[in-house]
């Protein structure tokens, strides 16, 4: 009976398998930038990322603390007031302030030049006097971890100039010396506002975010009334540009502003457009010029200028979350843009009334 040498390996017909490559080596994909101090991730799904439409109040409806890359968001207003070119402007200037390519299609150089500039004290160096204003009072809730103090207050002035950054402030009464240089398009037609946009996504930076700006869609002004109007051109135009955000999905992000009043022509047959646009966006949000109910205080019925509809949220409606909301918010604007807030019926109480209770009272 014979033994095999203990020292002797024993040797096999199958191959070694093979090291797997180290995370160093995986090179990420071209069209996926490096998270910034411009962008972060989604508050509510952080595999998105996300960057701000320049209105901080706006982000926050979002859900996602901005609008996430890889999304249109469709602004409807009424043809009486011009408040979505607002959102427009101060969303295509906060991507001028973070050096991204900015698209406008179907506006022209002057479109460009009113662009709002950033208030005074918002820059990264002036930030801790802009966002403190209790700067150099002593605080008292810290009185056993002495220690930690410093510690806590430069976590504080950090995260403020980052927010600060990701969503600046505006002055809509001045305008960005020098003039922005952005990327215009003629909507000569829908097919050469695709082919004009795929070129300047395909030769861009990889590691920049392209903001597309469409104020004033279907215009008759801007847009040929023959042709635009057309259904099947206008969803299949919609259709291709949601597929650009598709590929681009990290990198690219539409806004659109569109009014009402172009579908309400009786006999036009255009009042069946405006639901399909809706169905080809990600994000839909309608501004209604009605001021709130009188209150009996003059004050607070002037106070907004409007309601804020939400309709569709990019993403969470795409997977059935039923996220609309409408009469629930009201805005108002200001030097520094749109400002959106949370509104309800006040309370309404009889002065008379308890003045009669209290007069019962005395004895």
């Amino acid at each position: 009976m014979s033994f095999r040498k203990r020292n002797t390996p024993i040797t096999s017909n199958r191959t070694p398998p093979t090291s797997s490559p180290s995370p160093s080596a995986l090179t990420k994909s071209p069209r996926c930038p490096q998270q910034s101090k411009f962008s972060r991730p989604s508050t509510l799904l952080p595999s998105y990322l996300t960057h701000s439409t320049g209105t901080a109040s706006l982000d926050k409806l979002l859900m996602h603390g901005g609008q996430p890359l890889g999304t249109s968001l469709l602004v409807i207003e009424d043809a009486a007031t011009d408040f979505a070119s607002v959102i427009a402007r101060c969303y295509a200037s906060q991507g001028v302030a973070n050096s991204d390519v900015v698209v406008a299609v179907g506006a022209g150089a002057r479109w460009g030049v009113e662009l709002p500039a950033p208030v005074e004290g918002n820059k990264a160096d002036r930030t801790a006097i802009a966002v403190q204003p209790d700067r150099g009072r002593e605080t008292k809730d810290l009185k056993i971890a002495w220690r930690y103090r410093n510690a806590v207050s430069s976590v504080t002035h950090s995260q403020d100039s980052e927010d600060a950054l990701y969503c600046r402030t505006w002055n809509i009464t001045t305008r960005l010396l020098p003039p922005p240089v952005l990327q215009y398009i003629e909507p000569t037609s829908y097919s050469s506002i695709i082919s004009q946009l795929s070129t300047i996504v395909a030769s861009s930076n990889p590691q920049k975010i392209i903001r597309v700006v469409l104020p004033n869609f279907l215009s008759p002004t801007v847009y040929n009334p023959a042709t635009s109007f057309v259904p099947a051109e206008v969803l299949k135009f919609l259709m291709s540009l949601r597929a650009l955000l598709r590929v681009y999905q990290s990198q690219l992000s539409v806004l659109i502003t569109i009014s009402s009043g172009l579908f309400d022509e009786p006999g036009s047959g255009n009042s069946v457009l405006l639901p399909w646009i809706e169905n080809a966006v990600d994000g839909v949000m309608k501004i209604i010029p009605t001021p709130p109910p009188g209150t009996g205080d003059g004050d607070s019925a002037n106070k907004y200028q409007g309601f804020i509809d939400i309709l569709k949220v990019p993403i969470v409606s795409e997977r059935g979350g039923m996220f609309v909301r409408k009469m629930d918010y009201a805005f108002k604007v200001g030097r520094s843009g749109v400002k959106i807030e949370k509104w309800g019926i006040p309370v309404m109480i009889d002065e008379k009334a308890d003045e009669k209770k209290k007069d019962e009272l005395e004895f």
